[in-house]
Formats: C-alpha cells, structure tokens, sequence
C-alpha cells in the first residue's frame, strides 16, 4: 500500500491555541478525522467503500505477516512457590535460556525473580503458554522456545520439537552452559553441541509435557 504525504504550515500561535481547546486527542488527530469525513462525503458510496475494503485487505495482509514473521520464546517459571507464565519477544533457544539461568543463579537475586530477568517479558495465561508450547511441538518456526523451569525443585524442562519435554537439573544446565561458553570464538552451533554434549546422560524421567497447572517436580514425584 502507497502513500502520500500531505504538509500543512500552520502559524505556531495557531497550533498552540488549538491544541489548548481539544480533548483527548491532539491536532494531528483531529485533521486525520476531518480527512476520514471528507472521503465520506465527497466520494461517491461505492468508490469509498472500494477503497475501504482495499485498505482493510493490505492491512490485515500485513499484519498476518507481521504475526508470521515474529519469533519468540515462552517460559513457566514455578518461583518461592508461585508458578508464572510469560513470553519474551526474542529468540530464546536452548542455550540462550541455558545461559540465562546460570546468570541468574549467579547474580544477586533478592527481591527479584526470573521472569525480570528479561526486560521484554509479559505476562501470559496458562492456556497460551500451552498453544504456545504446542506450537512449538508443531515447529512451525514462530515458538523458538518453550521452558518450563521449577527454581524450588531444581529442574529445568525444555521443549523439544522432535522430542518432546526434556529435563535436567539447573545445575547440570547451568555447568553445561559454563562449559558451552568457555572458548569465545566459536559459533553459536559450536556452542550448542558442547551444551547438549554435557547434558547427555543427565535427563531426569520426564519424557511429557506437564499438565497445565503442574510443575515438573510435581509430576516427576
């Protein structure tokens, strides 16, 4: 979709009385609205609605591929006894979750939890971290991870796609990613294969995915 920009020069003394005398909305706002009026008066019915359906079309064309085009990760977290779902906006795999969690063991936590541990992460419901986490299970590119991490128990599950749930203990994952980055110039697949290299041998008896509401300790007892 084309568009055309329109520049108006207005006196500064103008702009400012203007802007004092409207409501919950600015000027540039209010011109959007008067442009909107003008096509529905000026346009014949049919012409408008034409081009409304064709503006609605691109946008919504757009938006699914902005949709399809995201990469993203979600993670439950059971924490001091809370259990918490949410999604972070970037591409967290293995060894980058991996590695997030030997940092966070490592830091000075008091006061804080995991999930601030990433500046992007929001909320989400426990149905979603499930369609999420089957999506991921599906390998449908957009769900790059799926964790679920019990901080009490100790356990640290991922989601694999051909696999399934694969957990181990956050110490054995935290080695591994100390181990993963010890040399700084190797690749990020370099780094993976020595990640999962350590952790072979070490998976804890949980093969499923844990029911919704459940943490890996608790189906693992």
């Amino acid at each position: 979709m084309s568009s055309r920009e329109i520049v108006l020069w207005l006196d500064e003394r103008w702009y400012a009385a203007l802007e004092r005398h409207l409501k919950n909305e600015t000027l540039p706002e209010r011109l959007e609205d008067y442009i909107d009026e003008l096509c529905n008066h000026l346009l014949p019915d049919y012409e408008y609605e034409q081009i409304s359906k064709e503006v609605y079309e691109e946008c919504k064309e757009r938006e699914a591929q902005r949709e399809a085009d995201r990469r993203f990760s979600v993670f439950r977290v059971t924490e001091r006894g809370e259990q918490n779902c949410f999604l972070v906006e970037q591409p967290i795999d293995l060894l980058a979750a991996a590695r997030s969690m030997r940092h966070y063991n490592r830091e000075e936590n008091t006061g804080s939890d995991f999930r601030h541990y990433y500046a992007t992460a929001t909320d989400i419901p426990q149905d979603t971290f499930n369609t999420y986490a089957q999506e991921r299970r599906e390998n449908t590119g957009r769900v790059v991870g799926a964790f679920d991490i019990d901080l009490d128990a100790g356990t640290f599950a991922s989601l694999d796609a051909a696999e399934g749930w694969r957990a181990f203990a956050v110490r054995d994952v935290s080695t591994a990613a100390y181990h993963a980055d010890r040399k700084n110039y190797e690749s990020n697949a370099e780094r993976t294969e020595k990640l999962l290299g350590y952790l072979a041998g070490k998976e804890l008896p949980q093969q499923t995915q844990p029911a919704p509401g459940i943490g890996m300790s608790q189906m693992m007892c």
